[in-house]
């Protein structure tokens, strides 16, 4: 617990990906309580807070955890597509338009910069 509770800062990203199995939820629920007023969280997710309960599979453990977090945050909510599928869409249309055209395509046409 030392490890965690050490840094001034805590990155938590893409919390929710996969569900949490209730032995994780527990060990989580301890960071962040330990954490909790002494050491700053940055948490990301894609998931909304009313399905909190279905990450942690248990609503109690969930309403703890959010409780904290909550407490003293800022929460940002950002819509719209992330870098990966603006990178896809952009790649599909290039692909899109040298078929529409009776071209060829090679690779680095469909690579995009944000990938490297």
């Amino acid at each position: 617990m030392r490890f965690w509770n050490g840094p001034q800062l805590l990155v938590i990203d893409e919390l929710g990906y996969l569900p949490m199995p209730s032995e994780a939820a527990a060990h989580l629920f301890q960071v962040i309580s330990r954490r909790y007023e002494h050491g700053s969280i940055i948490l990301t997710t894609n998931r909304g807070i009313a399905s909190w309960g279905e990450i942690f599979e248990d609503t109690t453990v969930a309403a703890a955890i959010l409780d904290r977090l909550l407490h003293h945050a800022t929460v940002l909510q950002i819509d719209g597509d992330s870098y990966r599928m603006r990178g896809h869409r952009a790649r599909l249309a290039t692909l899109r338009a040298a078929l529409n055209q009776g071209g060829e395509i090679s690779r680095s046409q469909l690579s995009n910069s944000d990938d490297r």
